[in-house]
């Protein structure tokens, strides 16, 4: 509740800013095209890229933190005890944080289309509670808590855009990209019996393996108000070599968005996503799958309903040149999972963008 305080506090300030962005010089602010993308709403919020368009020979290039936090177990849509698990398994993950760091870049090959580039360092750090009747099934000093680490460069992504419909108020973005298996799948760490092993498939930093994703995103406009929705998949190709294949995931997500002045937007955002199981299994780890609900590939999978609070500031500055600061918060409505897994509590997204 704090991070949404200070995501909304900006907007008490945002009448005197306001009147000093009235009162700015706005004559080095380029010509507007029929679709007025240099307004702090001019984009979809952070968490969605796949609309972003710039004019012929123009680059975007961005720095993205996030950081997702898990807590707690599910199965389905209900909470269920570390007493409940302890009666299959012998550890029972107690929270974890999933954390991303990305750089973008966009380059406007024409007015109409766009090559992004997304390069990944990921940040996984998981705490399982063990059963404390353990030590009587495994070796004496089996310890009754474990926590693991990973980090390290994750899947690169290429994506193509085309702006299929550009109207004075709104347009259309279609998309195909392609995702590049450059994250290692064969992190190593403590494992149940505390020993060192290949970690679970949720601390892996990539998927091992080729991906497409399409996407069509569409934003309209008026004088204040901005709203939009857009569509996006991933779909795995193939099984990686070490035997298993991640499922696809469809993603939707509609948004509406209030210019408060030339400088500053408030947003929020709907997401729904549905992520399929895994196929196959890697041998390292299902020989643990008996023991860790995280190396049972049963445990993966599911629907998830969340709504984002967003913040943009934006700052032109010469023709065709411009900042934006962006942030989102995230807290999860609805989630169905398959077999036993962490919940989500809540995801931060923050991002400083430069155009020019």
């Amino acid at each position: 509740m704090k991070i949404l305080k200070k995501l909304f506090s900006g907007s008490m300030v945002c009448y005197c800013l306001c009147s000093y962005a009235q009162t700015a010089d706005t004559s080095q602010v380029p010509l507007q095209a029929p679709f007025d993308c240099y307004r702090p709403d001019g984009y979809a919020p952070l968490g969605v890229m796949t609309d972003h368009m710039y004019f012929k020979n123009q680059w975007m290039v961005s720095y993205t933190y996030m950081d997702m936090l898990m807590s707690g177990n599910r199965s389905g849509t209900s909470k269920i005890s570390d007493d409940e698990i302890f009666q299959n398994y012998y550890a029972s993950p107690e929270k974890m944080s999933a954390q991303m760091n990305m750089l973008t870049v966009i380059y406007g090959f024409t007015d109409r289309i766009n090559f992004m580039a997304v390069f990944n360092a990921n940040s996984n750090s998981v705490s399982m509670n063990m059963d404390p009747t353990m030590q009587t099934h495994m070796a004496e000093g089996t310890p009754t808590s474990l926590t693991t680490k990973t980090f390290g460069l994750g899947d690169t992504k290429l994506y193509a855009f085309y702006k299929w419909a550009d109207q004075q108020h709104a347009q259309v973005v279609v998309g195909l990209g392609g995702s590049f298996p450059t994250g290692n799948i064969q992190q190593k760490g403590l494992n149940v019996a505390g020993d060192t092993s290949r970690l679970s498939y949720n601390m892996q930093l990539g998927t091992g393996t080729w991906g497409i994703l399409p996407s069509i995103a569409y934003i309209g406009q008026s004088h204040s108000l901005s709203w939009g929705g857009s569509a996006s998949a991933n779909v795995i190709l193939f099984a990686n070599a070490d035997g298993y294949q991640w499922g696809n995931q469809y993603k939707g997500t509609a948004w509406l968005a209030y210019k408060w002045c030339n400088y500053i937007s408030n947003s929020i955002r709907a997401e729904g996503i549905y992520s399929g199981s895994i196929k196959g299994y890697d041998e390292s780890i299902a020989a643990f799958a008996n023991n860790d609900p995280t190396a049972n590939t049963a445990n993966y999978g599911g629907i998830y309903g969340t709504v984002y609070l967003g913040l943009n500031l934006y700052i032109p500055k010469i023709p065709h040149k411009d900042l934006r600061l962006a942030f989102e918060y995230g807290i999860p409505v609805y989630q169905n999972l398959d077999g036993i897994q962490m919940s989500m509590q809540s995801g931060f997204l923050g991002s400083l963008q430069y155009g020019f």
